[in-house]
């Protein structure tokens, strides 16, 4: 942890104050003591930091300003705005309980602070409490009233008018009363869309160590669950006065203080993931602020055990990449980046509006907010939770998101986890988009994660329903450059470092993943690792290429004999493992009841979704089908052609649907439609065989699509000045004669 020089109108040493981050650089400070315990001033003053110039400003905000007040609670809203309530005034005070917003979307020199007009009962006044915001909640809980700790819960819909507090109700276990403690809201990872509380101090002032999630269900209701520990982690000191951060799906513990002042306090992390605590050096503060930026966390004011009267006024810095340097599997989820690389954030084109009705009559505007929440399953009880989306992504309400805390006992939990930060997460992280010279994995890293995935595949049915919005591409025939520019530009199907839009969207995949490209082996591993880590969100289907007899030819043999050093024709090798879970993938998908997908289209045989239905997997090709499914499994795979309106028209009728969407025909710009829109082409690799000099494109159908023409589509040119990408374009520009895998068997 280092300390760090300040510029500007740097803050008095103060405690019990706020800083929050609002984006665009800027964090702000407010309120907060001044002066030792025994004699201290609560103050009402705004400052602002540029955390990239690392330079404070004194805010001279016009409007409502919030009077003096410490131990409050403030979280942001949106970019440039936070909201402000509770807290203690001093000699057994309140402040009231108004909303405050602070907003400095017009600049600093132009910021002001506006109530936000609230009508009904309120959590009224109180202290050390936690207020997080999941949009469209804000969410309260907790802190003491003057009398008594409590544990009571409130929302408010920022995204309703008239805006007013609403008492939560749960039916579930409570958490115990409890001032001093904290919360922040998880966004990405197992526990996505909770509000997690952690520690604080219950009503005999002992201190907490317990952490708990509150979720929301699709009927309105809330509950709080209980996030588990692993055996061994109750070790954890429970703790108050300190502050919490996600990451990711990691919750940062920092400072905070026992009833004990002998006690060293660790900087604690709890994985999300793995229900697993992994402890640090320790920060030596409490009643302090922090907020976090990429992978740097930063410490402001309170107090340091060794002077516990006396508070400072330093700003440290931690850097995680170098905390967790120590530990494989948080250093993965960490960001690396740079105290120099703090974002800007770039402001949304819509952005939810209310209204502020003003005690003078005017009316003004306030724009809180450019996120909500959309609804998820958690399990045979049809129980939802809830997950922070752009509002602009409003559309997309029927997307699924995380399950909620994991046990952490389950080996296939930790086992996609390990393939993930394998094969993905070194792949995400290149910047120019650029192959690695290396394949990351050995051949049985890779002969592991297809058995992994064939479990995946064989749970699911041969034809699966998926429900818009999701996003579709077609063949990507191993071109690794052109995935990685797709995920670079339009967004990945990832939760890593909050960069994906897996928030949003599912993915489809049409089949052709291998051959052709120089990299089949890295385009399958990685959108089979994908698959693996996020099984209901990621799908799959199988095409021409995911065969056997075509990728022992095509390309993907070749990778692995010369990558993976094997034999092909070792039951045990690689290139068999991923040709078994080719087999047990689905061949089909269904959208919304309205769009049937599918590598090949549809063929020449007549055919329903109910006979497609009574197929099992694993399904294997041959090149003389003999009965009616044989060949239409084929069609739909390989084959189909699809050239007659009338033939498309029917097989639409029968089936109620309204188009057929294709991955296997390399149309010029990336996409194309026929028939008026019933039969949509989608390709995903640019510059076919290496001369086709085509585009390719991927398709987003959001849930209010009817028809084609509601569909959005965004396309890639061919790299210009690009190397070779497939294996036969490389071998005429250098000379080299075709090479060939041997499909004979050796002798012994």
């Amino acid at each position: 942890m280092e300390t760090l020089r300040v510029a500007g109108e740097n803050p008095q040493p103060r405690f019990g104050h706020t800083v929050t981050y609002v984006g665009q650089g800027k964090a702000v400070l407010f309120g907060g003591a001044m002066g030792d315990t025994g004699k201290y001033e609560i103050i009402s003053e705004t400052y602002i930091l540029d955390c990239a110039r690392l330079v404070w400003t004194k805010a001279t905000a016009t409007g409502t300003i919030p009077k003096q007040r410490a131990a409050h609670a403030a979280t942001a809203v949106d970019s440039l705005q936070m909201v402000v309530f509770g807290g203690a005034t001093g000699g057994g005070g309140l402040a009231n309980d108004d909303l405050y917003m602070f907003d400095l979307r017009e600049g600093e020199t132009n910021a002001r602070w506006l109530t936000v007009p609230v009508v009904g009962s309120t959590p009224g006044k109180r202290y050390g409490h936690s207020l997080t915001f999941a949009k469209p909640y804000l969410v309260l809980f907790g802190g003491n009233t003057g009398n008594e700790p409590v544990n009571d819960s409130w929302i408010l819909n920022v995204e309703r008018s008239p805006y007013q507090w609403t008492k939560l109700q749960p039916s579930s276990e409570l958490p115990a009363v409890r001032v001093y403690h904290a919360a922040a809201h998880c966004s990405s990872g197992a526990a996505s869309g909770m509000v997690v509380v952690f520690g604080g101090r219950t009503a005999d002032s002992s201190a907490l160590a317990d952490t708990w999630g509150l979720r929301r269900h699709r009927d309105g209701r809330w509950d709080w669950v209980r996030a588990p520990y692993k055996q061994g982690d109750a070790a954890i000191l429970g703790r108050y006065q300190h502050q919490t951060l996600f990451i990711g799906p990691i919750m940062i513990v920092l400072g905070g203080r026992t009833n004990n002042m002998a006690d060293v306090l660790t900087i604690d992390v709890y994985n999300t993931e793995t229900s697993e605590w992994t402890s640090f050096p320790s920060i030596d503060r409490f009643r302090h602020a922090a907020w976090a930026l990429e992978s740097m966390v930063y410490v402001h004011g309170g107090f340091e055990p060794n002077v516990p009267n006396v508070p400072v006024d330093t700003l440290k810095r931690v850097d995680l990449t170098r905390l967790f340097q120590s530990n494989q599997r948080l250093s993965r989820i960490i960001p690396a980046s740079t105290p120099a690389e703090i974002p800007t954030d770039r402001p949304t084109r819509e952005s939810s509006e209310i209204k502020e009705v003003e005690r003078q009559g005017t009316q003004k505007t306030i724009r809180l907010a450019n996120q909500a929440l959309v609804a998820t399953t958690y399990g045979p009880a049809d129980d939802i939770t809830v997950k922070r989306v752009a509002i602009t992504k409003l559309p997309e309400e029927g997307k699924k998101l995380g399950l909620g805390f994991q046990s952490g006992s389950g080996g296939g939990n930790e086992e996609a986890l390990a393939m993930f930060e394998m094969f993905v997460l070194p792949l995400l992280r290149l910047r120019d988009c650029r192959p690695p010279a290396t394949f990351p994995a050995k051949r049985d890293d890779v002969a592991m994660l297809a058995r992994l995935v064939t479990r995946v595949f064989e749970a699911e049915a041969a034809v699966i329903r998926l429900r818009a919005p999701l996003k579709i591409f077609g063949s990507i025939h191993g071109q690794l450059t052109d995935l990685l520019r797709f995920f670079a530009e339009f967004g990945a199907p990832t939760e890593v470092f909050g960069e994906g839009d897996l928030d949003s969207f599912d993915y489809l995949f049409l089949g052709n993943l291998v051959d052709r490209g120089m990299h089949s082996l890295e385009v399958v591993c990685l959108l089979l690792a994908l698959k693996l880590r996020f099984p209901d969100q990621m799908h799959i289907i199988r095409g021409a290429h995911e065969d056997i007899r075509i990728n022992r030819l095509g390309g993907l043999a070749e990778e692995c004999s010369l990558k993976l050093g094997e034999d092909i024709l070792d039951p045990n090798s690689a290139f068999s493992a991923l040709n078994r879970a080719f087999e047990a993938m689905p061949i089909a998908a269904t959208i919304d009841d309205r769009v049937f997908a599918s590598c090949a289209g549809i063929g020449q045989t007549s055919f329903t979704l109910a006979d497609l239905d009574t197929l099992r997997k694993p399904i294997t090709l041959v090149a003389d089908p003999q009965t009616k499914l044989q060949k239409v499994a084929n069609e739909i795979i390989s084959t189909g052609e699809c050239d007659s309106e009338e033939q498309l028209s029917n097989f639409l009728k029968v089936n109620k649907l309204q188009m057929v969407v294709r991955g296997n025909n390399p149309v010029q710009e990336g996409i194309d439609e026929e028939f008026r829109g019933a039969l949509v082409s989608v390709y995903g690799a640019t510059n076919d065989g290496g001369k086709k000099g085509n585009n390719a494109a991927f398709l987003t159908l959001r849930k209010t699509f009817k028809t084609s023409g509601d569909m959005n589509s965004k396309a890639l040119v061919p790299p210009p000045g690009a190397g070779p990408q497939n294996w036969m374009e490389e071998r005429r520009s250098s000379g080299e004669p075709d090479r060939k895998v041997s499909t004979q068997k050796k002798k012994r």
